[in-house]
C-alpha cells in the first residue's frame, strides 16, 4: 500500500470520500478519474464506497479510513445505498444536481492557502434531499452545479473551479434562517447519532421524512391552502408542518386525519381530495415498499374505522369486497328510510351514540350488527325515490327496467311504492365489486349508458356481460354515487360486443384488467410460451397483433394469479396475502433469469392459502 503523498489536503467536517479524492487529485494536478487509475482504483469504486478503494485513498491522503468513509454513501446492492446507517434508493442520493452551502465553501477557502477548488469540500448530508438548510449557518442549500454523468459529477474540484469566483464574491448567497425547524433538528440528529426513542424515529429515515412531507402537504388544507399556493423555494416548510404532528406518534397522526376529514361534507369527495398526495403516494407509489408499512397501516386503520366503505370503494389501492361500516346516509340509501327516522332508531338500539355530532354521511356504525334492524326497517319506495337511491336518471332507470335488470318487488299494486331499495344495493354491489377507482373519466372510460348508446346496444347487454365476468374493466368514478359512478372501458366493450370487434383484449388492456401495471412482463410470459395469446387482424389498423381471447384469458387465470385477481379470489387485501406468501417463500413466477413482474403460479399460491403452509 502506498505511503501518504507529499501533496495532500485535510479531511474537512462531514466531507465525502469523493470530495476528498477529487481535492487530493487536484492538489496533485490530476482529474479524480486519472488520479484513481494511477493508484489502482477507480473513481466509481469511491462513489460506491468500496472499502478497499476508500482505504487506498485514505493512506494516500494520510487520513483515517473510518473518518473518510463516515459521511459517504455505500452501495449495498439492488440500487440501494447505506448512508449513516440509513438505507436510501440510489436515485434519492445520487442526484445530477449537486447542492451545498456557499458560506461553508467560503470558510473552506479562507482557512487554507490553496486554490479555492482544492480547499472547498462537499458535505455528505447535502445529498439528502430532505435536508434544505445548512445546520451550521442556517443558509439554504443552493444548486452549485449540474452534471448528468453518474461518475464525473463527483469530481467536485473540477466543477467547483468553474464557480469558485461566484461562490467567493457572494453571488450564490441567500438570506439565512434564524433557527432550524424542529424537523431539521430531528433529521440532523438522526444522521449524526441514529434514531431516538419516539415513534417516528423508529421508522426508516427516508420513509419518515417523506411521510412528514406528504402529511404536511395534506395539512395545508386546514389553512385553506394547496401546495401550488406555496412558493417553490418555501415548500420545504411542509416537512416541518407534518413533523409537528408525526413526532407525537400514530394517534396524533390519526387525530390530524380526522381534522382533515371534517373539512369535507361527504366521503364521496374521495380520499385523494381529503388527504392530497398522502393517500395517492401510500396507495400507489409506495404500496410495495415495506419502509412505508407503518404509515400505510395508520391511514388504513383510520379509514377502516371511520369511513363507510362498501363494494366499489377502495382502501389504499385494494378493492373493498364487504361493507364493515354503514353511515346513516348509506343505510338510508339501502333501506329507503328517512335519515332522521333512521338515526333515532340507531340511537335507540345503541348502535349510534346519542351524543354523536357527526353529520349523517360520517356517522358510522357496525354494518353486520345493524343488519337485522335495517332489514326490519326497509320499506318499499316509489320509482322516483328508487332511481334517486341508486343514482340513476329517469331515462337510465327506465332502460334498466325495460332490460329486466331491475324489477318491482310488487307486480300488481295500487300504490306507487313497489321498489325494494335492497335490489338497487345488490345491483350496484355486483357492478362495482373489484372496480378500479377513477379520479376522472378520461381515455376510453365511459358511463354504461353512454357506451351502450355509442354502440347502439342496450345498457342491459353491457350489464349482463359484467355479471357474467366477460367485461373486467369496471371503474368507480370519484365524486359520483351509485349507478352514476359505474364506468366501463368502452374499447373493451366494443371489442366484446360490437359487430366489428377483434377477437379479444390487447395485451395492454388485459394487463390493466388483471392489475398488472406494466404489460411488458405479460408480453414476456406470452413470448416465452407460459401462457397463450391469439394473433389476429386489428379491425382498425388492419395489422396483425396479439390478442387475449376468452380462451386465452381462461388459460391465464387457470395457471396464474396477479395481486388483484388473488385479492378478489380470496376476498382479502393484497397486503395480508403478500405477508402470508412471504412467510411461506412464495415468490412471483420466474423462469431462468426471466422476470415477469408480480405474476404468481396459482398452484403455489393455492398450496399456501387453501391448505396452509407446506
Amino acid at each position: 500500500m502506498p505511503n501518504p503523498l507529499p501533496l495532500t489536503v485535510s479531511l474537512l467536517w462531514r466531507e465525502t470520500a469523493t470530495s476528498f479524492t477529487s481535492r487530493l487529485a487536484a492538489r496533485n494536478g490530476l482529474s479524480a478519474s486519472a488520479f484513481c487509475s494511477d493508484f489502482g482504483v477507480s473513481l466509481r469504486s469511491i462513489v460506491d464506497g468500496n472499502p478497499v478503494a476508500i482505504c487506498a485513498i485514505a493512506e494516500l491522503g494520510g487520513v483515517d479510513p473510518e473518518k473518510l468513509a463516515a459521511w459517504s454513501p455505500v452501495a449495498i446492492g439492488e440500487r440501494r445505498l447505506n448512508f449513516r446507517g440509513h438505507v436510501f434508493h440510489g436515485k434519492t442520493l445520487r442526484n445530477p444536481e449537486i447542492r451545498g452551502c456557499p458560506i461553508c465553501l467560503q470558510e473552506d477557502s479562507q482557512s487554507v492557502d490553496l486554490p479555492p477548488e482544492q480547499a472547498m469540500a462537499i458535505r455528505g448530508h447535502w445529498s439528502v434531499p430532505h435536508v434544505a438548510t445548512c445546520v451550521r449557518h442556517g443558509h439554504p442549500l443552493v444548486l452549485l452545479y449540474r452534471d448528468p454523468h453518474p461518475t464525473a459529477r463527483y469530481d467536485n474540484a473540477q466543477h467547483l473551479a468553474a464557480i469558485s469566483t461566484a461562490v467567493l464574491n457572494g453571488a450564490l448567497d441567500q438570506p439565512c434562517e434564524e433557527d432550524l425547524t424542529a424537523f431539521e433538528d430531528w433529521l440532523d440528529e438522526r444522521l449524526l447519532n441514529g434514531p431516538g426513542t419516539d415513534w417516528l424515529s423508529g421508522q426508516p429515515l427516508h420513509a419518515a421524512s417523506v411521510f412528514c412531507r406528504l402529511l404536511g402537504t395534506s395539512l395545508l388544507r386546514l389553512e385553506g391552502l394547496r401546495l401550488t399556493h406555496i412558493a417553490e423555494d418555501s415548500r420545504h416548510g411542509v416537512y416541518a408542518q407534518g413533523f409537528e404532528v408525526a413526532q407525537h406518534g400514530d394517534e396524533a397522526v390519526r387525530r390530524a386525519l380526522m381534522r382533515l376529514q371534517e373539512l369535507v361534507e361527504s366521503p364521496q369527495e374521495g380520499p385523494k381530495t381529503i388527504y392530497p398526495a398522502l393517500y395517492d403516494r401510500l396507495s400507489h407509489d409506495y404500496v410495495d415498499n415495506p419502509d412505508f408499512a407503518s404509515f400505510r397501516r395508520v391511514l388504513r386503520d383510520h379509514m377502516a374505522e371511520t369511513w363507510p366503505l362498501g363494494p366499489g370503494d377502495e382502501l389504499l389501492g385494494e378493492p373493498v369486497h364487504e361493507r364493515r361500516l354503514h353511515s346513516v346516509t348509506t343505510a338510508s340509501h339501502e333501506t329507503g328510510v328517512d335519515t332522521r327516522r333512521l338515526r333515532k332508531q340507531l340511537i335507540a338500539s345503541g348502535l349510534l351514540k346519542r351524543d354523536c355530532a357527526l353529520p349523517d354521511c360520517w356517522a358510522v356504525f357496525d354494518a353486520k350488527a345493524a343488519a337485522p334492524i335495517l332489514r326490519d326497517l326497509t320499506i318499499l319506495v316509489s320509482a322516483t325515490d328508487f332511481q334517486d337511491l341508486i343514482g340513476a336518471t329517469r331515462s337510465q332507470f327506465d332502460l334498466l327496467v325495460a332490460d329486466g335488470i331491475i324489477k318491482p318487488a310488487l307486480e300488481a299494486s295500487r300504490t306507487k311504492s313497489v321498489w325494494d331499495p335492497r335490489a338497487g344495493v345488490e345491483l350496484l354491489t355486483k357492478l362495482l365489486r373489484g372496480a378500479v377507482q377513477l379520479r376522472q373519466s378520461q381515455h376510453s372510460w365511459e358511463h354504461i349508458s353512454k357506451s351502450a348508446w355509442r354502440l347502439k346496444i342496450t345498457p342491459g347487454t353491457i350489464i349482463q356481460a359484467i355479471m357474467e365476468g366477460r367485461l373486467r374493466r369496471i371503474g368507480n368514478l370519484e365524486g359520483k354515487i351509485g349507478y352514476a359512478a359505474v364506468y366501463v372501458d368502452h374499447d373493451e366493450v366494443a371489442r366484446l360486443l360490437a359487430s366489428d370487434a377483434p377477437p379479444g383484449h390487447s395485451i395492454e388492456t388485459f394487463a390493466k384488467s388483471v392489475g398488472v401495471g406494466q404489460p411488458e412482463g405479460l408480453r414476456r410470459l406470452i413470448v416465452d410460451g407460459h401462457t397463450t395469446a391469439t394473433r389476429a387482424i386489428n379491425p382498425r389498423t388492419k395489422a396483425k397483433q396479439l390478442y387475449i381471447t376468452t380462451a386465452d384469458a381462461d388459460a391465464f387465470h387457470e395457471k396464474f394469479f396477479t395481486p388483484r385477481t388473488m385479492a378478489n379470489a380470496y376476498q382479502r387485501s393484497w397486503q395480508s396475502l403478500r405477508a402470508e406468501l412471504d412467510r411461506n417463500g412464495v415468490l412471483p413466477f420466474e423462469h431462468g433469469d426471466r422476470n415477469y413482474g408480480r405474476i404468481f403460479l396459482r398452484a403455489k399460491v393455492a398450496r399456501v392459502l387453501d391448505f396452509g403452509s407446506t
